[in-house]
């Protein structure tokens, strides 16, 4: 039977403030986890570390930690499940269900708190584009997939995804979900008398990086002491304000997976090594059995179903990991063996509905998540891509339409180079329905200039072919 992730707001739900500090599991980078795991060890009593055989000295000093532990133990931890509302129907029964529900509730991510305002202010079909958007987006919270592709892949039109895309970017942080820094920070302006600061951004960033000052009072007909004002007033806005919501910094501690050939296929391990393993202490176990006094006995046998529930999490949580993982590396094979041109269209919302999962609970699972392979360090992030339609409904990732792209204009002829429109209807011919828009998008992305400025180029070149 197949444990299946779907997680809704549950408003009766009354957690133990044991269990609610567990809620930030799924989406921790591995030494972040590390970190929680360790601190759940010094907190209960009930958990220990295994380790190799150690000496009856060592063993003593164990004991007396543990012992100096339960005595130093707040007495406000001592509570009835019963009285809290957790697992009321059954106290000593350990839900897989449940537990993997706790563990994937809350390490609050620029997706989370996000998505809370759109279901808030969003209708169901609204918020069905929202969650596209929200999900695309970059650390830093800028949204960099083409607004047509992600449009084309969820069937409506560029229009309306435009438009939800500009609620968006009201939301907090402001500015969230812009495709350009002079987006992101206009849309933090709220003052309508800021007209000076508004064209600053819009019109002058690039002469600012260059400290063109003459230039710019000269064109907004303002004063030195003005200008010093509007930059200080610029330097207030946030030109990344999704960076708040991430800390996911990379070193060797924070691989997850190793990605090993075998055979024609790839196998998936889940990194062991530097990981705490988790046992429940018997010494703690049989003093249950022992003591005669009711609260302490009460307070351990709170602790024993915590520890149980912790440790049911982790091995929840790395057997999600490997499962996403390995689906991930199954559907996309062809990227791995031959590049980014042979990424199949593959979307979080198509990996939840085959693994049987909430999609949030993809985005969360996947995110900090890296498999360390013979091509490098990816993330598993970097598996998915949306698609554009083509004819007979086959979709064209964007990595191979870039590709098409790209070899479209290597082809051009020097003399009278392409332009987007003459692109768009090359593609159209290769069964890409493409818009000039998109065309001019990737390009950029891929940093290939327009039609004019290859000419230029073939010129000074001598390729006058």
């Amino acid at each position: 039977m197949s444990t299946k992730l779907n997680l809704k707001n549950a408003p009766n739900l009354i957690l133990n403030p044991v269990v609610h500090s567990f809620l930030e599991f799924l989406p921790l980078s591995r030494s972040e986890f590390t970190d929680r795991i360790v601190n759940e060890v010094e907190s209960n009593p009930m958990l220990e570390m295994e380790v190799n055989e150690s000496s009856p000295a060592e063993e003593e000093t164990t004991t007396n930690m543990m012992e100096k532990k339960f005595e130093r133990a707040d007495s406000s931890y001592i509570n009835q499940y019963e009285d809290e509302g957790f697992l009321r129907r059954d106290p000593d029964r350990i839900d897989k269900n449940r537990a993997i529900e706790l563990f994937t509730a809350n390490k609050t991510t620029l997706s989370d708190h996000l998505l809370s305002q759109a279901r808030s202010a969003l209708d169901p079909k609204e918020l069905e584009i929202a969650e596209h958007i929200i999900y695309n987006l970059n650390r830093d919270g800028y949204l960099d997939v083409a607004i047509e592709t992600i449009a084309s892949s969820i069937h409506t039109t560029p229009e309306e995804f435009e438009r939800v895309r500009q609620i968006i970017k009201t939301f907090d942080p402001p500015g969230v979900g812009s495709k350009t820094i002079q987006e992101c920070l206009l849309a933090q302006i709220e003052e309508p008398e800021q007209e000076n600061l508004r064209v600053l951004i819009s019109d002058h960033l690039e002469e600012l990086s260059r400290s063109k000052y003459s230039d710019i009072m000269k064109k907004l007909e303002i004063s030195s002491e003005e200008l010093s004002r509007l930059m200080a007033e610029l330097r207030r806005l946030n030109p990344r304000p999704g960076s708040q919501f991430e800390t996911d910094d990379i070193d060797y501690a924070d691989i997850d997976l190793l990605l090993i050939k075998s055979g024609d296929g790839y196998e998936v391990k889940y990194i062991e090594e530097g990981m705490p393993r988790l046992l429940l202490s018997q010494y703690y176990d049989q003093m249950v059995h022992k003591t005669p006094d009711k609260k302490t006995r009460s307070y351990l046998r709170e602790k024993h179903r915590s520890a149980q529930l912790f440790i049911e999490g982790l091995v929840l949580r790395k057997s999600m990991i490997v499962k996403i993982a390995e689906y991930l590396v199954k559907i996309q094979k062809d990227y791995l063996d031959y590049g980014e041109k042979w990424k199949k269209p593959l979307t979080m919302k198509d990996v939840a509905q085959a693994l049987n999962y909430n999609e949030s609970t993809i985005s969360r699972a996947v995110n900090n998540k890296f498999i360390a392979s013979e091509k490098g360090l990816l993330s598993l992030k970097s598996f998915f891509s949306y698609g554009i339609e083509g004819e007979f409904g086959f979709k064209h990732s964007v990595e191979t339409i870039k590709d098409k792209i790209k070899r479209i204009i290597e082809e051009e002829p020097s003399a009278k180079p392409l332009s987007d429109q003459e692109i768009a209807l090359k593609m159209k011919n290769l069964g890409i329905r493409i818009s000039r828009r998109t065309i001019r998008n990737y390009r950029d992305e891929m940093a290939i200039p327009n039609s004019s400025k290859r000419r230029e180029e073939y010129k000074l070149k001598g390729d006058h072919t």
